[in-house]
């Protein structure tokens, strides 16, 4: 019942975003721009997608190290068929993903788990970095006389870029604190979380517990080394996934800032309007940038994110279904693996009680 509620209220929210996407565009339009654009280009950009799941693997792999040495090749299936999974209600890939690598290479659920974690946060120090440069180092791109509520948009911005980099060096500092001085900082948090009730109070210091176990890599120089080098190749990629649609649709403005910008604003708006595969969510922030900021067409924004979409959606449903075959999975079994992940996860929360 609960998933249920989850899928109707994603999909409630991709309709409202594929309605602000598609409002002022006719069907007629939209096909004329799609015939328009010069689709090979779709190529390249296909292989710039798969290759950021192999630098997903890669990076994953050094994660897992603390735990278990893990050929790349037996990391593909989990991480495939995990992100494929994060379509399902309330992202439940990231749950499957950590079931699939720790039953299959007999890692504990929390110790998988817990990789995942710190990469994401990695993935947010790298999302909030470029925050910093859109909004603080290139914050003239966006229209100094837009204002909201008397403040101008652009000092907003500003101080918002600024924030964001404040925070980086905050969770910088968190991460290395809990590695190296992990009691004293969770005794600090408990501290901090005691009049709070005591569901969230267990909430917040389990999820700390789970942060300290991934973190335990960074002690390794070299391993942090090269989790900081995947990370920002990861990053490197996601941006340049978007340069060969600029081309395919042949775009006013070519810039590396407007790409950025581009990578930023769909950034936020999948964050915080959390749809299954992204859909609506991705094609409003492709609008906002390049039409409402950057004052490209309308119609071509619009064919751009619906082709950008796609061609994401195809390569992870593509990978997902390969691997799912190749292991000779079914669609029960891999429901039952997400209960059972799921499962796992409540047995851990209620085992650090």
């Amino acid at each position: 019942m609960k998933k249920a509620r989850q899928l109707l209220i994603g999909l409630a929210i991709a309709a409202g975003a594929l309605y602000y996407t598609l409002r002022n565009i006719s069907l007629d339009e939209l096909v004329a721009s799609f015939k328009e654009a010069e689709l090979v280009y779709i190529f390249p950009a296909l292989g710039i997608i798969i290759l950021t799941y192999v630098v997903r693997a890669y990076r994953w792999q050094i994660l897992l190290r603390p735990f278990k040495q893990i050929p790349v090749n037996d990391i593909y299936a989990p991480l495939m068929i995990g992100f494929m999974g994060n379509i399902l209600p309330a992202r439940a890939g990231e749950f499957l993903r950590a079931y699939l690598v720790g039953k299959k290479h007999d890692i504990t659920f929390a110790g998988a788990f817990s990789t995942i974690i710190v990469e994401r946060l990695f993935d947010l120090i790298c999302l909030l970095i470029l925050f910093v440069w859109v909004f603080v180092v290139n914050v003239d791109m966006f229209d100094p006389q837009l204002t909201f509520s008397g403040v101008s948009v652009q000092s907003m911005l500003a101080g918002f870029g600024k924030f964001c980099g404040i925070v980086v060096v905050g969770l910088l500092c968190f991460m290395f604190s809990l590695a190296y001085k992990e009691e004293q900082v969770k005794s600090c948090i408990g501290w901090l979380a005691k009049p709070l009730p005591d569901k969230w109070k267990e909430k917040i210091l389990f999820m700390v517990g789970e942060f300290a176990l991934g973190c335990k890599i960074i002690k390794d120089p070299s391993a942090l080394a090269q989790i900081i080098f995947w990370s920002l190749a990861l990053w490197a990629l996601f941006v340049a996934t978007y340069y060969p649609f600029y081309f395919a649709f042949d775009l006013q403005n070519k810039s590396l800032d407007s790409i950025l910008l581009l990578t930023v604003m769909v950034c936020v708006l999948i964050t915080i309007l959390p749809t299954p595969g992204f859909l609506g969510s991705f094609n409003a922030g492709v609008l906002i940038a390049l039409h409402e900021i950057m004052g490209e067409a309308e119609v071509t924004a619009v064919s751009f994110g619906m082709v950008a979409w796609a061609a994401g959606f195809i390569v992870l449903i593509a990978g997902g279904l390969f691997f799912i075959f190749r292991d000779h999975m079914s669609m029960q079994s891999l429901i039952k693996a997400e209960e059972e992940a799921e499962a796992g996860l409540e047995h851990t929360e209620t085992a650090n009680k």
